[in-house]
């Protein structure tokens, strides 16, 4: 096959239409042509480009007068019977080359691939050149190689990939999905047994939905595969990816255990606690009446003993709680008034004994700039206090312990805390750089000879390092063994809030117990007998009228044949428990004015049972062991 491109046409036969392109139609065809097209003599110089050509070459190279094997390179056809330059084999012969791919190297040293196509240009019958044809196959490539490298991906993935038609038949399956479906006995190639017993529900939502169906969880074998199905438009097909999820699953069921594990253990400390403050009432209540009774010396010696190893008793249980909840997370702080010298106070009343029967010096230095009131959990700042200060006395033998507070600038700007600085200094046996790494652990003491001879469970200093780091403070120790130890921590408090002391904000004053010319009428309400007898003592020791019943139902009755000033509510009892008398007390109220504060009692101290206690409708909470003086106080609060 020739083309001819001579310049003068041949004449047409007569009564025949033929057409033999002119100059200008040359022209016109290689300009619009979408290919490379070079015109070349018989040495291979080329004569003329297309712009297609000029735009392959170099838009600002000239190779008019080139020799186009040169340009391009030489090109060696290895796809048919001829060696050597395929233009210069064309010229020769007449016959059409073809090189299928060709790498060419232009003179900016960028590379392309390009396939091309040599004809033969001839007058008559003789070559006179040759037209070459060139095709840039350097995008097309590109695409290929796309394509295989997502081939590739998809084959090398190690997870299984599918995909389905709208029938449900598999079209294609990667390497890791033909291994799953080799994996173990019970699947022996079965698709169904490697994906979701409602496959084809699943395939077909997500081709009439055209919506993803993602993380399908399914058992094969020993593992845990996360189907997620996707499906891909209008081609009606589904695809599948899958992942081994087995690691994830059991790291999972391993939280959940934990987490129940935690649960099951906040629950039992909860109980335990509950279940000892029941009997330590009985103990501490029954000690506290019977130091008002005519005793003997010996008796009344060892009646202190026995209400002081119980008071021991409630500070362990104290402290199993508290880490209880810092364990769980749950530990939070109330925010109230606090009369900072006040607490100090108590704290050195609660501790005064034991310094004074070891002829301790205990001084106290508060800076005068601190205010008189504070805003901020009073009870943990002393328990924090009281927990250092019983330290120092316990492990001091001679000298003294030195308590001093000052303020701090804070350290946060436009801030209106109120930073202090609380040292608690003493003279007592020390400790060493090793054992101060470990001493705000749990369950950590100096060591073993220490806990033998001054007893204690070690949870006391973690409390307090965790509790002052609520406080947005932390707690630091500084020791020389056998000359004493300082302990400094630091904690953030908020000013008083003024209050209106206008007359109309100036409430009466509660009218104490004493003052009252009729006995109250107080209804105890508890299952307990021991509970019972303590509760009774008491209130009788203040002068009250006490009336018992063993459970809410009987409450609830009681109440409504006879008019009662108060109620001490058990929360925990048979047949109907506390919460529930107190609301059904409150629903029989709706129809008259009347409120009977109701205060409950609970071997429960957290914060969340307090919660629960008010959200039945009562109006206070003792927690057990109750004593004297905070049992006259709430009634007294109550009753104003």
């Amino acid at each position: 096959m020739s083309l001819s491109l001579s310049s003068t046409p041949d004449p047409a036969p007569k009564g025949s239409v033929s057409w033999l392109p002119t100059r200008e139609d040359t022209f016109l065809i290689l300009e619009s042509s979408g290919e490379a097209m070079f015109v070349t003599d018989r040495e291979g110089r080329i004569l003329s480009l297309n712009p297609v050509a000029q735009q392959l070459v170099g838009r600002h190279q000239d190779v008019i007068g080139s020799v186009f094997h040169e340009l391009v390179g030489c090109l060696s056809s290895k796809e048919g019977s001829h060696r050597g330059c395929p233009l210069e084999h064309t010229v020769r012969t007449g016959e059409v080359t073809m090189v299928s791919s060709h790498q060419w190297i232009r003179a900016d040293g960028t590379g392309i691939e390009i396939a091309a196509t040599f004809w033969p240009r001839c007058q008559g019958l003789e070559p006179v050149g040759a037209l070459v044809v060139c095709r840039d196959l350097t995008v097309e490539r590109e695409a290929e190689r796309d394509i295989q490298r997502v081939a590739r991906l998809s084959e090398d993935a190690p997870n299984p990939i599918v995909e389905f038609d709208e029938a449900g038949i598999m079209l294609y399956a990667n390497t890791a999905m033909v291994e799953l479906l080799n994996y173990g006995t019970s699947i022996q190639g079965r698709v169904e047994a490697v994906f979701p017993p409602n496959l084809s529900d699943v395939l077909n939502h997500c081709l009439e939905s055209q919506q993803p169906t993602i993380r399908l969880e399914h058992h094969v074998e020993d593992r845990v595969l996360a189907w997620s199905f996707f499906p891909l438009g209008e081609l009606k097909q589904v695809r599948a990816y899958g992942t081994d999820i087995t690691a994830d699953v059991e790291l999972r069921r391993a939280k959940e255990a934990a987490e129940e594990s935690a649960r099951a253990k906040a629950i039992f400390l909860a109980t335990m606690s509950h279940e000892l403050r029941t009997p330590m009432n009985g103990v501490l209540g029954c000690t506290q009446l019977l130091q008002d009774t005519a005793l003997a010396d010996p008796q009344r010696q060892l009646l202190e003993t026995m209400h002081r190893s119980a008071e021991s008793l409630l500070v362990l249980v104290n402290d199993i709680l508290d880490f209880s909840k810092i364990e769980a997370g749950k530990m939070s702080l109330e925010v109230a008034d606090v009369e900072l010298r006040s607490l100090i106070a108590d704290v050195i009343t609660l501790t005064s004994e034991a310094a004074k029967k070891k002829e301790l010096l205990v001084q106290v230095q508060v800076a005068p700039e601190i205010p008189a009131v504070l805003r901020g959990d009073p009870v943990r700042l002393r328990q924090i206090l009281f927990n250092l200060v019983g330290n120092a006395v316990k492990f001091t033998e001679r000298g003294g312990i030195h308590i001093s507070v000052k303020t701090m600038p804070s350290n946060q700007d436009n801030s209106d805390a109120v930073v202090l600085q609380w040292t608690v200094k003493d003279t007592g046996i020390g400790i060493t750089a090793d054992q101060q790494t470990r001493l705000f652990g749990a369950y950590a003491q100096a060591e073993e000879s220490t806990a033998r001879r001054y007893g204690g469970t070690g949870l006391g200093l973690m409390i307090c390092c965790q509790l002052v780091e609520l406080m947005g403070g932390a707690m630091m120790v500084e020791s020389t063994p056998g000359k004493g130890s300082s302990f400094t921590y630091f904690t953030s408090l908020l000013p008083a809030i003024q209050r209106m002391t206008s007359a109309q904000a100036v409430r009466p004053a509660i009218a104490s117990m004493a003052d009252r010319t009729t006995p109250l009428r107080i209804l105890v309400v508890d299952d307990n007998e021991i509970n019972q007898v303590v509760a009774c003592k008491f209130l009788q020791k203040i002068g009250c009228q006490v009336e018992v019943a063993r459970n809410g139902r009987e409450a609830v009755n009681s109440i409504a044949h006879a008019t009662y000033d108060a109620v001490l509510m058990d929360c925990e009892m048979p047949e109907m428990d506390g919460y529930e008398a107190t609301q059904e007390i409150r629903r029989q109220e709706q129809t008259t004015t009347r409120h009977l504060p109701i205060i409950a009692l609970t071997g429960h101290a957290s914060s969340e049972d307090e919660q629960k206690c008010r959200q039945a409708g009562m109006d206070d909470v003792v927690t057990k062991p109750i004593t004297l003086p905070t049992l006259r106080a709430k009634l007294e609060r109550l009753l104003a």
